[in-house]
């Protein structure tokens, strides 16, 4: 087997349209979209409430935000899933596998990254 085998593989698999594999790329770009969007709904509004309004407290809260912004996706997504597992805090709601995937909560972590666009930081 050299190095060129799996690259040649994995090009006619692409080319045949291999309906695993498609089926495969079409559920990663649905969570993916969804989890965007749960980000955009969370993070403009709250960015917008950062950048809008003086209240006690703003300062930490940007702070926090843009500290959010330096944690790789890796770290959110194991903290997120470290909550919803079946021994984790939230296991009680059996979220884990309630849509069929498991990696929805690990897209989630650009929140922050909204919340600081639309703050304007």
């Amino acid at each position: 087997m050299d190095f060129f085998t799996p690259l040649i593989l994995a090009v006619q698999m692409l080319i045949g349209f291999d309906a695993d594999l498609y089926e495969i790329i079409g559920l990663s770009m649905q969570v993916s979209l969804v989890a965007v969007g749960a980000a955009l709904v969370l993070g403009l509004p709250l960015g917008a409430l950062l950048a809008s309004f003086q209240f006690i407290g703003r300062g930490p809260l940007i702070v926090i935000t843009n500290t959010l912004l330096g944690l790789p996706p890796v770290v959110v997504g194991l903290l997120v899933y470290l909550l919803i597992s079946r021994a984790g805090p939230l296991g009680f709601l059996d979220l884990i596998f309630a849509c069929g995937y498991d990696d929805g909560p690990v897209h989630s972590g650009s929140a922050p990254f909204h919340c600081s666009v639309a703050a304007g930081f």
